[in-house]
């Protein structure tokens, strides 16, 4: 079973690529939006997702989440993939590139805000980042890819930060 680790901006952390790490049972439109909530594993989440709840814990190991349309209830949302340019597996090596590579995609994003997306941002105001990332288990297989999250276990959105 391949997993994934979760880490985020509070030292949490998921992370998990199993069997049913690839089955995404949500339903989606053209566009890739998902409009039918459903079982998401953490190998298919697409760019914009949003997903109801991430394991508490720090470094937890997680395969799948429950994806939902954005404008329903939800606490996470993806809102940068990246990969991992490390030569050889460390998780504290991983971690740290993680960090790097979503501080910088969350930094873009919020560059790129007019006054209108500052204003639904503000509804985020007491979110955090969070993150999926490889596992020895998954790098051995070739996963590099990283999730930049979104969101709170506490507060609930109901529209996509990215608009």
């Amino acid at each position: 079973m391949l997993k994934r680790l979760v880490a985020g901006g509070l030292g949490l952390g998921v992370a998990v690529w199993a069997g049913v790490a690839g089955v995404d049972n949500t339903t989606r439109d053209e566009a890739g939006q998902i409009t039918v909530q459903g079982e998401l594993g953490v190998f298919v989440t697409q760019l914009g997702d949003c997903i109801n709840e991430v394991p508490d814990g720090t470094a937890v190991e997680v395969s799948t989440v429950t994806g939902v349309p954005c404008d329903q209830p939800h606490h996470w949302q993806v809102i940068h993939k990246g990969e991992i340019t490390l030569d050889e597996f460390s998780e504290s090596g991983v971690l740290r590139e993680t960090q790097i590579l979503c501080d910088a995609a969350l930094e873009r994003i919020f560059d790129s805000f007019d006054e209108s997306d500052l204003e639904r941002a503000s509804l985020f105001k007491n979110s955090y980042d969070n993150y999926f990332f490889p596992l020895a288990e998954s790098w051995a297989e070739g996963d590099r890819t990283v999730d930049c999250l979104i969101g709170s276990d506490d507060e609930t959105y109901t529209e996509s930060f990215l608009g």
